[in-house]
């Protein structure tokens, strides 16, 4: 072996060993977003449902109801497919850096990288909902002030 491939075999080492040590410590870390995730999402599908709510009942009735409809299916497609199968690869994703289930660090870092893929897609697809709720919100005009009623002057009265 040459001095040329020992130095880059050396230098292979040390990044591999660098890359486990940083997957090994990315195990609390990739705990705590998953956790952080799931309370943002359950408190953004609230809002979003609650805002559903509001603009099905003050929109007007003929084209909004189907856009506000888009708008429930949009979510619950996200509750109900998107949402559970990130948190399932989040936690396939700690017991694969957990039981070191890879060959090489290389390979898990791209494991890594898939597996967080898709909670970021629902964290982005959520913020896309939102915004479009809040562009939807902006279009519905402000509800016209009540009429005051007329007081007689107090002059009138004596």
């Amino acid at each position: 072996m040459s001095s040329s491939e020992a130095i880059l075999e050396a230098i292979r080492q040390r990044r591999e060993t660098r890359d486990r040590l940083m997957l090994q410590h990315s195990i609390p870390l990739v705990r705590q977003l998953r956790e952080v995730v799931q309370d943002w999402v359950d408190g953004e599908f609230r809002d979003l449902e609650d805002m559903i709510v509001q603009l099905d009942c003050s929109a007007p009735r003929t084209s909004a109801s189907e856009r506000i409809n888009r708008f429930r299916v949009e979510l619950s497609k996200i509750r109900s497919e998107q949402l559970p199968s990130a948190l399932k690869e989040l936690d396939e994703l700690i017991e694969y850096i957990q039981q070191k289930k890879f060959e090489t660090a290389e390979e898990a870092t791209e494991t890594l990288k898939a597996k967080v893929a898709p909670i970021l897609l629902v964290v982005f697809n959520l913020t896309k909902a939102r915004e479009r709720l809040d562009g939807m919100a902006d279009m519905i005009p402000p509800p016209e002030p009540l009429p005051l009623e007329a007081y007689p002057n107090d002059e009138e009265e004596e």
